[in-house]
This record gives structure tokens, C-alpha cells and sequence, in this order.
């Protein structure tokens, strides 16, 4: 596959044989390294050009502030140039080592994942830019209807909504959707998880279950609605992790050890056998940065409570 590597990046691999180079890449790792690390050096050193390529989901990549900062987060910008009816090109790209994947998903949909204890920043068709978490899937249209704008959620996304009057913008999650013209807001909505949350910062929103789309909550800034009990509640919101998203440091104030370790199950894929449940209730303030292996972050946070830890298995860890 060499040679097809070596056109494509030439510009001169046929739309035909780009198909059976991405339909490779799905079933062979060793090529989508290969194929990673030389997008990743042409676009780095500002020798690849996209433009012309009609199937391709393109990326922009901010090199001088990426590297600078040194910043463990993917910069993409999902547009598609033409809608090919014939085939539905995916195409997967890594920035400096760190990896997203794009899938497909129905017909007409791209899925986005954000890798284990990393984020993925994006910037929608419209304009709409989307912050995710660790292990959080999206789901987006190649290019959204003259209607609404809807996209789906499983994981958390804090999202800086562009403006449209005539297109609402709508974030389905597994229960409950939440829809806005313009706005700021953090949604936390894992499959795996009982948990609902959404904070608002700017604008307007309305949460509602999926299948009462009448008895929902309308939400003003600062305000946040969760779920417990099987109702939506409304409070004031103390939301302060757009930064986190931004920046990968998570930053926790007299937040339950229980709370924490939930957080930390649905980050890394790991589960916590709790020896003593009063240490689910111990309270901790401190901050970590989500890159970090889940050692060291119960290391750091272990610095400040009484507590030890031991690792059963890679995915299972005992707190005594």
C-alpha cells in the first residue's frame, strides 16, 4: 500500500481507489499508523493541500498555538465539500500522536470519539464549536437540514452554539434532548451512566425527555437541571469545567470521593471496588489533569485524603 500512501498524499489516487485505501485502513492498525504519520508530517511542515478533494472530511490543524502549548487536544473542522452518493468516504487522522476516530454511523452520519483520559475540540459545518470529554461519542450529520441542526451525544460536550433564528440546534443524549438557537452549555450524558446534567451559561435552553417533548424545562444562564429520581430538577449552577474542557485540568471543590470515582469509571473504563463506604463519602478539593494515567491522579488526590489504592486488574482498582 505503499504506493497508493505515496499518490494519495500526490494527489493523484482515484476516488475509486481512495475508497479501497480507507476500507483497508479500518482492518489494518500498521496502515493507519502509516498513513497518521505522514498526514501528520505534511501538515505539519504546511505541505499537504486539501482543497480539491471532494470526499474528504477536512482538518485544520493551528500548528504554532498546538504546539506551543504543548496541548494533548485534536482541532478539527468537520465540513463535507459534496455529498458522494455513491460511497460515504471516511477518512481517520491523528495530531502528534494522538488519536480520534472518525466512523461511520447509518447513512448520512459521522461518529467522533474521544480517546481514553483525552478531549477532542471541533468546530461543526455551521460554525458551532464542541469541546468533548474523555471516552464521549458524537454523532454528525454530513451536513445538517434547512430545519434544525441535531447531532448526538453520549459522554459529556460543553458547546458554543452558532447562532441560527430559523435552525435550532438540538443535542439528543439517551434520555433527554436539549435544544437552543444560540448558546453556551455543558451537557453530561454517558450511556453507561444514570446520571443527567446540563449547565448553562449563555442563552437559552430546553431540556425535555425524548418522547415528551412538551414537558420540558426551559433554562436561563447559570442555571443547571439534572436528573434524580426520574424527574428533572432545576438549581444554580456552580458549572466551572468549560476550562477543564478547553485545557484538560480538572478542577473539583468539596466534591464527594464517590462523586470522584464515578467521574473517573466513565473517563478511563476502570471500576472501583470501595472496601469502606464511608470513603465514598469523604470530601476533597484539588484538581488533575485528565491526561494523566488514573495512577497518578489517585496519587494527587490521594495526597490530600486518607485513603489507598491497589490495581486488581488494569480495569479494576481497589480503594481501602
Amino acid at each position: 500500500m505503499k504506493e497508493q500512501l505515496d499518490k494519495y498524499f500526490a494527489g493523484t489516487l482515484a476516488d475509486t481507489e481512495k475508497l479501497t485505501l480507507f476500507r483497508q485502513m479500518e482492518e489494518d492498525a500498521a496502515l493507519k499508523d502509516e498513513m497518521a504519520d505522514m498526514q501528520n508530517i505534511m501538515a505539519l511542515s504546511g505541505m499537504m493541500d486539501r482543497d480539491g478533494d471532494d470526499l474528504l472530511v477536512t482538518t485544520k490543524i493551528k500548528e504554532l498555538e498546538q504546539r506551543a502549548n504543548k496541548r494533548r487536544m485534536f482541532r478539527l473542522s468537520i465540513a463535507v465539500l459534496k455529498y458522494a452518493v455513491a460511497a460515504t468516504l471516511l477518512f481517520c487522522t491523528w495530531f502528534l500522536s494522538e488519536k480520534y476516530t472518525l466512523d461511520k454511523h447509518k447513512s448520512e452520519m459521522i461518529r467522533i470519539e474521544a480517546p481514553q483520559g483525552q478531549r477532542v475540540y471541533l468546530t461543526l459545518a455551521d460554525g458551532t464549536e464542541a469541546w468533548l470529554s474523555s471516552r464521549t461519542k458524537l454523532n454528525i450529520p454530513h451536513q445538517f437540514n434547512d430545519k434544525e441542526r441535531v447531532i448526538e451525544l453520549d459522554g459529556e460536550g460543553f458547546f458554543a452554539v452558532k447562532k441560527d433564528a430559523k435552525r435550532p440546534f438540538i443535542v439528543k443524549t439517551k434520555q433527554y434532548n436539549v435544544q437552543v438557537l444560540g448558546t453556551q452549555f455543558n451537557v453530561f450524558a454517558y450511556s453507561e451512566s444514570t446520571d443527567f446534567e446540563t449547565d448553562l451559561l449563555e442563552g437559552s435552553v430546553y431540556v425535555y425527555h425524548k418522547n415528551n417533548e412538551a414537558g420540558g424545562l426551559y433554562m436561563k444562564p447559570d442555571e443547571k437541571v439534572f436528573l434524580k429520581g426520574g424527574e428533572l430538577l432545576k438549581t444554580t449552577s456552580n458549572f466551572k469545567q468549560s476550562k477543564y474542557l478547553k485545557n484538560g485540568i480538572f478542577t473539583f471543590e468539596d466534591k464527594p470521593f464517590g462523586e470522584l470515582l464515578t467521574r473517573l469509571e466513565l473517563w478511563y473504563d476502570v471500576k472501583f471496588k470501595v472496601s469502606r463506604p464511608e470513603i465514598r463519602k469523604y470530601v476533597f478539593s484539588g484538581k488533575f489533569r485528565q491526561s494523566d494515567d488514573i495512577a497518578n491522579i489517585l496519587q494527587a488526590i490521594q495526597e490530600v485524603g486518607k485513603f489507598n489504592f491497589r490495581m486488581i486488574t488494569e480495569n479494576e482498582i481497589e480503594i481501602y
